[in-house]
């Protein structure tokens, strides 16, 4: 899926049909998953306890849980701490270990996860590629009349050109959100360079949320693109204190 991967070692269940993990200086871990695959044994065969308030979701959501939560723990094995089983916060935020940074995000039947141990807030995000129609009803809520047209620009069709827009951004809420725990719209961040040869991307925040992420702070992430989905990764350094 990445240009650069090492394979994870894979279950017996045929619910994980292949994982990896980059070979990048803050690497992402990623797998595919068969939901048809899912079934209650599996939590209790991998100790990773479904949550009381999933008990009662529908089976996609089961599946997504249980594949994010079996990645996480490859991913955070690779840091030193094999076994650990990620919680979350009541906001629903994931609990990650002390000194530790994560995210992780998963789409249909894929999931990816980022940790590290570095001083860096870092968001993570998959997305399916949105419908053209899709695209154009939701443009003038997730872009501005400039990113539009840098969009526009872009040898991509629109809808795939959206969906990273719109991926950038999920990822940039992820890095912000453990600081500031505000909510942020799509306005408030705007994209101001895309590298598509590169894979790199410059976002400018364009509201004051707290004196390290004031109005004009800029943003450094790095996208994949892969046939049906858009992957992004932002990472900046932490606050200091």
């Amino acid at each position: 899926m990445f240009p650069s991967q090492t394979p994870l070692a894979l279950p017996s269940s045929a619910f994980i049909r292949a994982a990896g993990i980059t070979r990048d200086s803050l690497p992402i871990a990623w797998c595919e998953f068969d939901q048809n695959h899912w079934h209650s044994d599996l939590h209790q065969a991998w100790h990773l306890p479904l949550p009381e308030s999933l008990q009662g979701a529908v089976k996609k959501r089961k599946a997504e849980h249980l594949a994010s939560r079996w990645l996480v723990q490859q991913s955070v094995a690779q840091l030193g701490l094999p076994g650990f089983i990620l919680r979350n916060a009541p906001d629903r935020s994931p609990l990650w270990p002390a000194g530790m940074q994560g995210s992780l995000s998963h789409t249909h039947n894929i999931a990816v996860v980022a940790a590290t141990r570095e001083p860096l807030s870092l968001g993570v995000d998959v997305e399916q590629v949105m419908a053209e129609e899709t695209a154009e009803e939701t443009a003038d809520l997730l872009m501005s009349k400039h990113e539009k047209r840098r969009l526009l620009a872009q040898p991509l069709p629109f809808a795939q050109a959206a969906t990273l827009l719109f991926s950038l951004k999920e990822s940039l809420y992820k890095a912000l959100w453990p600081q500031l725990h505000q909510p942020m719209d799509f306005l408030q961040a705007e994209l101001v360079g895309l590298d598509i040869t590169q894979g790199i991307a410059q976002l400018r925040l364009t509201h004051d949320f707290s004196t390290a992420f004031a109005s004009n702070t800029r943003l450094q992430a790095r996208f994949w693109l892969h046939a049906g989905h858009v992957t992004t990764l932002l990472i900046h350094p932490l606050p200091t204190k």
